[in-house]
């Protein structure tokens, strides 16, 4: 199932352990405003592959910036729920040209 989030990307990271090539995307939302047991920001860890390091680093002195990221939902340890980036682009590049 893929899905589009808006996120506050602020940074991102990537490996190469063993020819086994990969990264994450560090993003942050604002908390709930109705959960009273959250305060400020969420920060998150999206998995991704090596090419949107690649990607992320023409924005890397625009960072933190928002983004709309297409991810795929997966089954991680424990039963619970990741995300895998398959898209990441600008808010920017998705706002329509003035008529």
């Amino acid at each position: 199932m893929e899905n589009y989030l808006n996120l506050m990307i602020i940074g991102a990271t990537r490996y190469d352990i063993d020819g086994n090539k990969g990264g994450s995307v560090w993003a942050y939302s604002p908390a709930e405003a109705t959960d009273d047991n959250r305060v400020g920001n969420e920060v998150m860890k999206i998995a991704c592959d090596w090419k949107h390091i690649d990607q992320l680093r023409n924005h890397a002195d625009k960072l933190p910036a928002p983004f709309v990221v297409k991810a795929q939902m997966k089954a991680g340890a424990g039963g619970k729920v990741t995300f895998k980036a398959l898209e990441l682009k600008p808010q920017d590049a998705m706002k329509k040209p003035a008529a």
